[in-house]
């Protein structure tokens, strides 16, 4: 019975601070289009916060963008660690566009890979420190 009890609240305990760490997350995404007519554009992560992007990362970001898509492609690129992949495995967590449109940027066929390594993610987190958004999972 004890060890329930126990697993229970370890459970607990990493939930909640599972939930600390993503509070950096967006509430909500906005399209690339939309921030691009924006004096100053930004959004508001989880903890109420609002997060102001690089006008420069913003447009060097929506380059890799076929215009056709700004609308589709949302910001922040929210970067994903998941707890059962391998070490060192990310996952960019969004539509095909936003995943094509990190790829492009990175230099990297095929386009479609939603999948990052950690030399990549610090590549992009170096370049785009205001576009790119972190989030774990376990």
């Amino acid at each position: 019975m004890m060890s329930e009890e126990g697993d229970r609240a370890d459970r607990i305990f990493w939930e909640v601070e599972l939930k600390k760490l993503n509070e950096s997350l967006p509430k909500e995404r906005r399209a690339v289009s939309d921030l691009l007519k924006e004096r100053t554009p930004a959004y508001k992560n989880l903890a109420d916060e609002t997060i102001f992007f690089n006008k420069l990362e913003l447009s060097e970001f929506a380059s890799a963008v076929p215009k056709d898509h700004s609308s589709i492609v949302r910001l922040p690129i929210v970067i994903f660690r998941d707890s059962s992949m391998k070490r060192g495995t990310y996952m960019i967590d969004g539509n095909e566009y936003e995943v094509e449109a990190v790829n492009r940027l990175l230099e990297r066929p095929p386009y479609n890979n939603k999948y990052l390594f950690r030399p990549e993610v610090l590549e992009l987190a170096r370049k785009f420190p205001s576009i790119v958004a972190f989030g774990f999972v376990i």
